[in-house]
């Protein structure tokens, strides 16, 4: 027995669109311009320097300071008188060692408790001195000189009160992407799956 079947076959039609976006290519403000002319003032002053004089080798030699000349001679003054004093009294200290060692009694401790004992009450006193003051002396007081500028600061605007804008406009378009199609046959026996 022969059977017959209805095979069909078919598609949907399907619709493209192609579309473009708009776009803005340039967008700015036309900027301000700004021309001026800005000379600041200037005081153009300035102050001299005062000339001081101070002489403090009067207070400073009262603490000990000396020139070279001071130094070297009240030093070489005083080397000589060192040298005569303890020449006079080395020498008296030998001639009294030689004529009284010898001697009964403790001559030589004495002779050094009382040198000790000496030097002793020769260094008891302190001699206080007032200090001088520094001579301060202003030969040449500070002052203010110069002429003073003014200045000049002034501004001119030019404003634009438009932008500049550029676009590029969007586009659309619709168009049969696939016209699709149906088809029917008749196959015997069994149906063509794959026709």
């Amino acid at each position: 027995m022969i059977t017959f079947r209805l095979n069909m076959r078919h598609t949907i039609p399907q619709i493209g669109i192609r579309n473009q976006q708009s776009t803005v290519d340039d967008s700015h403000m036309i900027p301000a311009e700004v021309h001026g002319n800005n000379q600041q003032a200037r005081s153009n002053k300035g102050a001299t320097q005062a000339r001081i004089d101070i002489d403090s080798y009067q207070s400073r030699h009262a603490y000990g300071a000396r020139t070279m000349n001071d130094f070297t001679s009240e030093r070489g003054q005083r080397g000589i008188s060192d040298v005569q004093s303890s020449d006079s009294r080395h020498t008296q200290n030998a001639w009294s060692n030689i004529e009284n060692a010898a001697k009964r009694g403790n001559y030589i401790q004495q002779q050094a408790k009382s040198r000790i004992f000496s030097e002793a009450n020769q260094r008891r006193y302190l001699e206080i001195q007032h200090i001088p003051k520094p001579q301060i002396t202003v030969s040449d007081p500070s002052q203010v000189v110069g002429d003073s500028d003014l200045g000049d600061v002034s501004a001119e605007i030019t404003t634009n009160p438009s932008a500049s804008i550029r676009t590029t406009p969007g586009s659309a378009e619709t168009y049969i992407k696939d016209q699709g199609f149906f088809r029917a046959w008749i196959s015997e026996n069994k149906y063509d799956i794959y026709a």
